[in-house]
């Protein structure tokens, strides 16, 4: 290492002929005393706490954010969003609904056992009596303590019509939980894709403040060299620097929305690690057309799986009057008993029956009138919102394509006015260079480009969310095949 030192310092000598031979001497003594330089010499602890640092600096480099398209966006979400999955388990809750409401017609059986202790002995066995003149007569066995154990059954046989129409029930609200899905399913892909062109619009927007900040620098370096040489007043200075540190405040705080939107958008996936980074991939603007309005309202209304799910509400609570009515029905059902009973001495006493029995209501205190009554206003109560609701649907789909008309007509003036904008702050710029014009003329049309290019994006973007908020509103399905890892770039 000394060697090597040396070489170095006789090729520095070399280049440096002046230097006098009472500084070589002194070079040499340097690079040979051991630790004065920080790599003249490396003890093993050294070394390891050279690893150490190293490991610490790689462990702080920030990693790269991962890519992903809208459709790479959409697909993700679909299978991590707690609401999407918490849709999903409502459907499996109401599988096990159907079970329940089938079990109901089933016969069920039960085994019994127990202990008692009596006052006076009791019974066995009831008394048998058999024969004409009771010459067959068996006295059954008493004892205080009582043990009997035994199973018994029962199955219905009519209920008025409240068995199957529970499976009915049962079975259509299992078809609402999944129609809730598909609209879970629906307003998700509407906020993740309303999400996406707002973070395209902010990094559109950032560029244009940092456009705007480093054009205000120019200019500033502009002004500084026309007040060295007399041609503009301090105060021209003054108001640049005012502007730019507006433009720098704008800036950081697109930059702040940016990071906003970035996380609401993890959100909206299902990432549990908000460490995690990542960033779209910017598309090309859509450029469909629009359908005609009445077709987009008649498809909202048989695809809106709100829609459907209301219109099976309503077939609920239709059943829901007749299974209330069906009380008025006789109650028939078979059951049957096997059970043995024993004394403290005894042993067990075998008894069973089986039969067929029925109940019919004849006074209940208006009880059943109630119920049915109850159930009629709530049938009534979900027509009203199978009307609202449509009403609804007819006023969102409108709304959306007002928004696409509004949004595509500012494109068209924004495109113009950036173009003017453009033109007048070059124009202002050359007439300040040339001393003709003045300082706030150039910083009015600065600002006035900025702000063109803000209405802009904000116009181009908003007509993207238009387009997927009438998706939403016609009840346009997500294609899951086109989602998943197909969106997401390769890396």
């Amino acid at each position: 290492m000394i060697l090597t030192r040396w070489r170095e310092t006789k090729g520095w000598v070399k280049r440096k002929r002046h230097v006098q031979p009472a500084v070589y001497s002194v070079l040499i003594f340097l690079l040979a005393v051991p630790g004065f330089c920080g790599a003249a010499s490396v003890v093993p602890e050294d070394k390891h706490e050279i690893v150490q640092n190293a490991s610490i600096a790689l462990s702080v480099v920030p990693k790269a954010s991962e890519k992903f398209t809208l459709p790479a966006i959409i697909g993700y979400a679909l299978k991590n969003n707690p609401r999407a999955r918490i849709s999903a388990k409502d459907i499996e809750a109401e599988t096990y609904g159907i079970d329940a409401a089938k079990a109901e017609r089933m016969p069920r059986i039960d085994f019994g056992s127990g202990a008692a202790r009596y006052r006076y002995p009791m019974p066995l066995t009831p008394p048998v009596i058999s024969g004409p003149f009771g010459s067959g007569l068996d006295i059954p066995e008493y004892d205080r303590n009582v043990y009997d154990a035994g199973g018994s059954f029962r199955l219905p046989l009519f209920r008025g019509g409240r068995l199957y129409r529970g499976v009915r029930v049962a079975e259509t609200r299992k078809a609402m939980a999944e129609d809730n899905l598909a609209t879970t399913r629906q307003e998700l892909v509407y906020n993740l894709s309303s999400v996406f062109y707002k973070i395209a619009q902010l990094d559109k927007l950032l560029a244009a403040n940092e456009a705007n900040v480093r054009q205000l620098e120019a200019h500033k370096r502009d002004v500084e060299f026309l007040l060295k040489v007399g041609s503009v007043p301090q105060l021209d200075l003054l108001k640049t620097d005012v502007e730019l540190s507006h433009a720098v405040e704008n800036r950081l705080l697109v930059k702040n929305n940016l990071e906003s939107a970035y996380e609401l958008l993890k959100t909206l996936m299902g990432i549990d690690d908000m460490a995690r980074k990542v960033s779209i991939v910017h598309v090309a603007v859509s450029q469909d057309p629009l359908p005609p309005l009445e077709e987009s309202v008649g498809r909202a209304l048989s695809q809106r799986p709100e829609y459907k799910a209301v219109e099976k509400k309503k077939r609920i609570s239709e059943e829901r009057v007749k299974i209330a009515q069906g009380k008025r029905m006789p109650d028939v059902y078979a059951a049957g008993e096997y059970v043995g009973k024993a004394g403290d001495a005894q042993s067990y006493k075998e008894n069973w029956y089986a039969g067929v029995r029925l109940s019919i209501p004849v006074f209940d205190g208006g009880l059943i009138t109630a119920e049915v009554n109850k159930e009629k206003v709530e049938l009534q109560k979900v027509q009203e919102e199978e009307r609202s609701l449509k009403l609804s649907i007819t006023r969102e789909v409108k709304d959306a394509y007002l928004a696409v008309a509004n949004a595509v007509e500012r494109i068209d003036v924004g495109t113009k006015a950036i173009e003017s904008a453009r033109e007048n702050v070059r124009v202002e710029r050359l007439k300040y260079q040339s001393g003709a014009g003045t300082a706030t003329d150039y910083l009015d049309a600065q600002t006035a480009y900025l702000r063109a290019e803000t209405d802009y994006f904000q116009a181009l973007y908003d007509r993207e969310t238009a387009f997927a908020f009438l998706r939403k509103a016609v009840g346009e399905t997500w294609n899951q095949g086109a989602a998943g890892d197909k969106g997401r770039p390769q890396e």
